[in-house]
């Protein structure tokens, strides 16, 4: 993987979101980490289209994000159960699937980029955030939060010609995992977390 991937010019990053009903976002980095394209989407179908049709796909490393599933839960297991449930085929109590935790949104798409011979990882963008330094003490995607990463990211990381008006969390998000992307494609260390729907899902050390 990583002497093909020395070879790709352009670095995807696409912060997924669980349903069409947010916002998710791609971000396409060159090799001097210049931003030449962020946009966002909300159908998979539209998100399918820019891989079959960028230009910048087949020349490139693709990291997606992986979202969690917010499936609603009935009374008293809405709030719990995700939070301390474990997985397992020995679970009985799986009727409607109450244990899922993350959504496999998009990954029909994903496989079928593999298979054409594009390099595809997963990760998590949260992890992301504290390898390279974006966490802040603020609650995840709110106004503050988003500045700050925004800010950080325009300072920390040299990400200049990011506007001065705010950007969506799925837009600054969608430019970490563009950069993470460029790191495992120069060969920077990466550990895999486990594999999801047939792809892995990486990390970056602290």
């Amino acid at each position: 993987m990583d002497e093909k991937s020395r070879k790709e010019n352009f670095f995807i990053g696409l912060s997924l979101s669980n349903s069409s009903n947010y916002d998710s976002s791609v971000c396409v980095l060159d090799r001097n980490s210049k931003i030449l394209l962020l946009d966002k989407f909300y159908y998979t179908q539209d998100m399918e289209l820019f891989f079959n049709t960028s230009p910048y796909v087949h020349n490139s490393l693709v990291c997606v994000s992986v979202p969690s599933d917010n499936s609603l839960l009935e009374g008293k297991w809405r709030i719990h159960s995700k939070n301390y449930k474990m997985l397992g085929d020995y679970f009985k109590v799986n009727r409607q699937k109450w244990t899922k935790r993350l959504s496999n949104r998009l990954c029909d798409v994903l496989l079928n980029l593999r298979e054409e011979g594009i390099n595809v990882c997963r990760c998590d963008i949260n992890q992301l955030r504290q390898a390279y330094g974006l966490c802040a003490h603020y609650l995840a995607r709110t106004s503050p939060d988003c500045k700050s990463l925004q800010n950080s990211l325009k300072l920390k990381y040299d990400f200049s010609e990011l506007p001065d008006n705010m950007l969506a969390a799925s837009s600054l998000e969608a430019i970490v995992c563009a950069m993470f992307a460029k790191h495992i494609a120069q060969g920077g260390e990466v550990h895999q977390l486990y594999t999801f729907e047939g792809l892995q899902v990486l990390s970056k050390p602290m």
